[in-house]
Formats: C-alpha cells, structure tokens, sequence
C-alpha cells in the first residue's frame, strides 16, 4: 500500500514539472499525463536509497507535430527534464 501512495504522489509531482516545463517554453503537454519507463533504486546526495523514476511525456509546440521529453525523479525531487527541442533542465 505504502508504494502505490509513493507511487501516484511521484507521478502528480512529475505531471506538474512537465507542465511547468511545457509553461516555460510555450508549448502545449500533450494528454496532460506522464508514463514511467523506468524505474529503480538509487542514493541522493545525501547518500540515502531513493527511488529513481523516469517519465516520458510528449508536447506540441505548434498544435500540429509531437515532440517527446523525459524527466528523472529521485524520490521526489525533479533531478532533470529533457525536451527534445529544448536544452535540458538540470535542477
């Protein structure tokens, strides 16, 4: 139970970075959703095991055409979000 929790709150947090990053370029998040593609357990910088979680997402810049972007998570901080037509985001 305590993983499906960690589970869907990592996934509403990622939601909301791609479409801050969507927001910040201008573009439109396409089916305002995320998909995990991979996942698995990591350290941060704090040396402590955290779930690595990467997200696939897809968005439109003129309504028209599909672009692809990841983003990482680990635990629940947003360490990087690519966009396919855009330098990628470090945080």
């Amino acid at each position: 139970m305590l993983y499906w929790r960690a589970a869907g709150l990592a996934k509403e947090i990622a939601v909301n970075a791609a479409r801050r990053a969507c927001n910040y370029h201008s573009v439109q998040l396409l089916d305002q959703t995320v998909i995990l593609i991979k996942l698995s357990a990591s350290r941060n910088e704090m040396d402590r095991w955290r779930m690595w979680r990467e997200y696939r997402f897809e968005y439109a810049v003129q309504g028209d055409d599909r672009f692809k972007g990841r983003l990482v998570l680990l635990g629940q901080s947003v360490s990087r979000i690519e966009m396919d037509t855009f330098g990628p985001i470090i945080h």
